[in-house]
């Protein structure tokens, strides 16, 4: 293994090569999935509408929360120093444990995608024993990717981002070209009936999920208030772009009870052009890949920095000669490995797998509430850093009134949110009250270890 270097993360040992278009290409690739747009497109025209109230009522207020208070702490670590210097260590530690957790279903996730379409390529369906072997094999091409120094493993993200954006916009090129819709648009596409979608709502906001994370990066921002303006802008716009067209291309060429919600986007382009989709499978296996890659450079920020405040083993605060904490990569590569492998020995594999991405949002929530009391208790209680800083925060427009309004808006559809995580089941097979049951112990177990967690190594 590399010689490890440990320094102070305030010395500027990790490079800052992060400019504009990079962070736009972090962003995007780490909330994109084809996948996600397959699945909201399941529930037919609705999809669309659910996505969009999402983008209102989640991602923009978090966004805007995020974007002020990464340019008033612009250093490493995201949510986690964010809490930390609002609310306490304390609390520090498990807003970045609950944002950081989630990335041991993530990787599993991105493997499942990958091989999934590996299957649909050929035409194959593999024993489940086989398939474990590839997803594990996938974690562990994208961590030796990954631990490759800053500028090349975010070279590979920057390219295949522009293959993802171009993947959805083939489907709905497609979509386009054959010019009638199997499943004609109705008045869904404007309903806004959180009691008949409020679980397909739930699982936009499941899509959504992400717009902090490229801040857990921010010692690596080359200019940290225009970079991080830029990546929420354009991200932004990207992102929404991409999951309309994913959707639209979906629903024009595959009826809904055929909508397959892992490899749907390929799916509807082979209903019209047979080589083309496995085409687009191809490239959206290297797409996900890249996410994978995404993932594991930005959550590991979060082990490295808590590394380094002795909030866990001091070895995670460590880098490599490619000036890479390789040992927290590590840990969430062992990590995701046991979870795949843990899901492998389930009994009902796709209850078991929407079990856990459901408590992924409720966990991934929880620490967004940190967002929204931290911007307020920093506004109030850290005005000589605010002055400190001067041009170079970005704030909340309006004052007060922006910020009071931002920070209840994002925190009231946070919690709206987590309801219908819990509300109904993802998927049939399960009563709602085991659904609910097994979704509260899961959670439970999450925040109850970063709890332990935090107590063991603060000792």
């Amino acid at each position: 293994m590399n010689e490890l270097i440990k320094r102070p993360v305030d010395q500027g040992i990790l490079p800052r090569i992060l400019g504009r278009f990079d962070l736009v290409t972090i962003y995007f690739t780490l909330i994109f999935g084809s996948y996600g747009a397959a699945q909201l497109a399941g529930k037919g025209w609705a999809g669309i509408s659910m996505l969009l109230l999402a983008v209102v009522t989640f991602l923009i207020p978090c966004a805007l929360a995020s974007y002020e208070l990464g340019t008033l702490f612009p250093g490493e670590g995201g949510i986690y120093m964010w809490a930390k210097k609002t609310l306490g260590i304390k609390h520090g530690f498990i807003a970045g444990w609950l944002s950081w957790v989630p990335v041991f279903l993530l990787l599993p996730l991105i493997s499942t995608t990958i091989v999934a379409h590996i299957q649909f390529i050929f035409s194959i369906k593999f024993p489940l024993w086989y398939q474990v072997i590839l997803q594990v094999a996938v974690i562990w091409i994208i961590y030796l990717i990954s631990i490759k120094k800053l500028k090349f493993s975010q070279g590979y993200v920057r390219i295949l981002s522009i293959v993802a954006f171009a993947t959805a916009g083939i489907a709905y090129g497609v979509a386009m070209i054959k010019g009638h819709s199997v499943n004609p648009i109705n008045r869904e596409i404007f309903s806004l009936d959180l009691n008949k979608y409020g679980t397909l709502y739930s699982a936009a906001i499941l899509w959504l999920l992400g717009v902090e994370v490229p801040y857990n990066m921010g010692d690596e921002f080359s200019e940290h208030k225009k970079t991080a303006g830029s990546m929420i802008l354009w991200g932004s716009l990207a992102l929404v772009i991409a999951y309309i067209f994913g959707i639209i291309g979906v629903l024009y060429t595959t009826s809904l009870d055929q909508v397959n919600p892992t490899i749907g986007i390929a799916q509807g382009v082979a209903n019209v052009y047979p080589i083309l989709g496995i085409v687009v499978a191809f490239l959206i296996c290297l797409a996900v890949s890249s996410q994978g890659v995404a993932y594991m450079n930005a959550y590991s920020r979060l082990l490295f920095v808590s590394g380094l405040e002795k909030c866990l083993p001091e070895s995670y605060g460590n880098i490599s000669k490619n000036k890479i904490p390789t040992k927290a990569m590590l840990v969430q590569v062992i990590g995701a490995t046991i979870v795949l492998i843990i899901f492998s020995t389930q009994a009902n594999l796709v209850i078991a797998f929407n079990l856990y991405l459901a408590a992924l949002v409720a966990v991934w929530c929880a620490s967004l509430f940190y967002i929204y009391i931290g911007v307020v208790l920093a506004r109030r209680n850290l005005k000589h850093e605010y002055e400190e800083r001067g041009e170079n925060i970005w704030k909340l427009p309006f004052g007060k009134i922006g910020l009071w309004f931002t920070a209840i808006w994002g925190f009231f559809f946070n919690m709206v949110a987590i309801y219908y995580v819990f509300a109904n089941p993802w998927v049939d097979g399960i009563s709602k009250s085991s659904w609910m049951l097994w979704l509260s112990i899961i959670s439970f177990v999450v925040v109850a270890s970063g709890t332990v967690v935090f107590k063991l190594n603060r000792k």
